[in-house]
Parts: structure tokens; sequence; C-alpha cells
């Protein structure tokens, strides 16, 4: 099964309590290595590193992603790169047998993936608060909070596009960290049943996966009184009423995004292309020996 949410969305916490439920987690010698505000993530190297090769054949990346037009996936560029679909999902997952993979990319790829995985895939989408998630960004990447937003915005539209068809479960991360047994529940109970995926579903198993859902995961969650912008509004009310178990989840249409959100993200996208060329030089120049004398 899949986890999909936007970066800083509490997806490592909620994929940690789907390992206490008994799915696999990738193995321990392909984990992304954590960080202070992070220690596990619970994410594949491998697939995590496609992913990205996927990402930068299309002309983005994680942090600036491309624009995905009709039948992007079928593109000879991204057919080269995710030939390397299989070594990575061994890598990850070596042994058979249930699994759970979360990576926020899959939020923008969920088309690519759903071609190259097995059916029926269940997913669980788990959202936050924009604000929540811009504040994040910002004390951890240094973005300005138009991009956060910007970005939220965007990898929700490609996840709720990619889940039309498709068995889902919506879930809110503030939900999840006020009461993790609330919301573990019935999500076990459909997984197990409706979703069909083989989990332990039993009170005390459910108990043990709360627990794992603590309140320090709880960071840069700050007050969301600021105003957002309309069309973030507006997707903050779909989400909202999608919470829960979707057996087939329906096809959304929200109104076109401002023009502003894409010229952020195209900014975005021509910084780490200037940088990228930069470093490109600094490589090349470490490599050329000073000129120490002409012998003279």
């Amino acid at each position: 099964m899949l986890v999909v949410g936007m970066h800083r969305s509490g997806t490592s916490a909620l994929t940690g309590a789907l390992g206490r439920l008994g799915l696999a987690l990738p193995s321990a010698d392909d984990l992304v290595a954590g960080r202070y505000d992070n220690p596990v993530h619970y994410e594949s190297q491998a697939l995590n590193d496609l992913d990205d090769a996927i990402l930068a054949a299309l002309g983005g990346s994680w942090s600036a992603p491309p624009t995905l037009g009709p039948g992007w996936q079928a593109s000879a560029a991204v057919l080269e790169v995710s030939r390397h679909a299989v070594t990575a999902t061994r890598r990850a997952f070596p042994a058979r047998g249930p699994v759970v993979w979360k990576d926020p990319r899959l939020c923008l790829l969920l088309p690519l993936w759903r071609s190259l995985l097995p059916a029926p895939v269940v997913t669980v989408f788990l959202w936050r608060s924009p604000h929540a998630v811009a504040r994040s960004l910002r004390a951890r990447q240094g973005f300005p909070l138009s991009l956060g937003l910007a970005l939220w915005e965007c990898y929700t539209r490609h996840a709720l596009a990619g889940l039309a068809g498709h068995g889902a479960y919506v879930m809110r991360y503030e939900e999840l960290l006020g009461d993790p047994r609330a919301a573990l529940g019935p999500l076990a109970h459909w997984l197990g049943t409706r979703g069909r995926v083989p989990i332990e579903v039993d009170d005390a198993v459910v108990d043990g996966a709360a627990d794992t859902v603590t309140g320090d995961l709880a960071r840069q969650a700050g007050i969301d009184d600021d105003p957002l912008p309309d069309v973030v509004e507006d997707t903050v009310g779909t989400l909202t009423a999608l919470a829960g178990p979707h057996d087939r989840f329906a096809d959304i249409t929200m109104a076109d995004a401002p023009s502003w959100m894409a010229d952020v993200i195209a900014q975005r996208r021509e910084y780490e292309e200037l940088y990228a060329r930069y470093m490109r030089y600094v490589r090349l120049r470490r490599k050329i020996p000073f000129l120490r004398g002409s012998g003279r």
C-alpha cells in the first residue's frame, strides 16, 4: 500500500504506525538517513533516488515540480528512467508480503506508479494544514511562505487527480496527532476489510500503533488564523469533505490555480537550474590545476 502526502505533512508518523500494524517498511539498509527534526523517515533511498531521477527527466525536482502535461508518464525520458523500477523496488522491499511505501513525490508521480505496480494498490492520503506545511518548509529549507503554499497546492492537486478511480483513505494529520487511536482504528478496519490489506486490526495492535504517534511530532504547528489564498481555502474545504474511506475515489473538479503559484514554482525551477550550472562549473574548475608559473 502507499502513503501519499505533501512533504512535512506527517507521512513518516503515519507510515511508522502502519508498520506496527504488520506492513513491511523499507529494508533497514535502504532507509533514508534521518535528521534532528525527523529521525526516521521510513523512506527508501533507492525509490527516492528513482523518483528524483524521474522528476529530473521531466525538468523539475521535488521542490520545483515540473509541468506535467497529458501522457507525461509515457514519454521516452520517463520510460528510460522507470525501467529501473523493479531493481529499486526489490532493494527497498526484498522480502515478499504486504508493504507500506511512502514518498511525498508520489503525489506527483502516482499515474506512473499505478502503471508499474501490481493492482490493486490501496492508498492513504494524509494532508496537513497548508500554513503548517509552509512554515515547516520555511524553517527547514528557507522557502518563502508563498512557495510553500504553492507547493502544497500543486502536490495536493496532483495527488487528488492521481487517486481518481482507485481505493483511498483520506486523513488529516492534525486529527491523527490529536487522537491517534480514534484516527487509526477506522483506518485499520477499512484497510483490513474493504482495502483487503492483510494487517492486524485487533484493539491491542491498534493501540500499539497509536502509541508511536506522539505530540513531539507537531513542529511548526502555529495558529491557522492567517487568511489563505481563496484557491487554497477551497482545496482545504474539498479535502475536509473527502475525509475517510473511498472504495473508488471520485474524479475531483477544481478551479484553476492562480497564475502566481505557477510563477513561483517556475522561478524556483530557474533558480535550481542556475545553481546546478554553477556547481558543475565549480566541480570542473577544481579539476583544472592552477598554473604556478611559466618557469621563467
